[in-house]
């Protein structure tokens, strides 16, 4: 069952690759901990804590990131390349000054946009705090979500296994088909976060 690459990597390496394939691919690498998880090769709470520094840090980093760059300078140089404009930018920095919460929500969810949106929470001047307090619970649920769903689908094919033949295929169909729920819904983020900004 533990053959495809990511997988083989954590069953090798274990908590040292964890990390970093963290940072990269946040949300497949923690259902696929929460798999490894309800196989008792990883334990739950440190597996948690690597997960979440994953996906809590580099938020962190595109923060300070859009906070040390000039606002100008950085659309001039980037701002074509990501479809931010001035007045696209001003619009940010109303959502993220008035409704954080909505912003980091979207931020986090919008696939593609997101290293952009959270670097821009810095450009505006946001204060740190207030958007440190918003990002780490929606890291600590998020992250607590994914290991769960994993838990689930690895506790699954234990218990399936022993009745159908093919509960592998089950159980990744499963995860498929979150996966794909995950990614329009994500898709729907950046669309919503686009419209809120035009």
């Amino acid at each position: 069952m533990f053959s495809s690459s990511p997988i083989a990597l954590l069953l090798a390496y274990r908590y040292w690759i964890l990390f970093p394939l963290a940072l990269v691919e946040g949300p497949v690498v923690s259902i696929i901990a929460g798999l490894l998880v309800s196989h008792g090769i990883f334990a739950l709470v440190p597996a948690y804590i690597i997960i979440l520094l994953g996906d809590a840090l580099p938020d962190s980093i595109y923060y300070v990131i859009g906070r040390l760059s000039h606002r100008g300078n950085f659309l001039k140089r980037y701002g074509h390349r990501f479809g931010v404009t001035e007045h696209r930018l001003a619009a940010m920095e109303y959502l993220w000054q008035h409704h954080t919460a909505k912003s980091v929500m979207l931020s986090k969810w919008a696939y593609g946009l997101s290293t952009v949106l959270l670097i821009s929470a810095g450009l505006v001047r946001l204060p740190y705090r207030k958007y440190f307090s918003y990002v780490v619970p929606l890291a600590m649920a998020q992250s607590a979500v994914m290991l769960a769903i994993g838990y689930y689908f690895g506790s699954s094919y234990q218990i399936i296994s022993r009745y159908i033949e093919g509960a592998g295929w089950i159980v990744a169909a499963g995860v498929v088909i979150f996966l794909i729920i995950y990614f329009v819904a994500t898709q729907y983020a950046k669309k919503a976060f686009l419209r809120e900004t035009k």
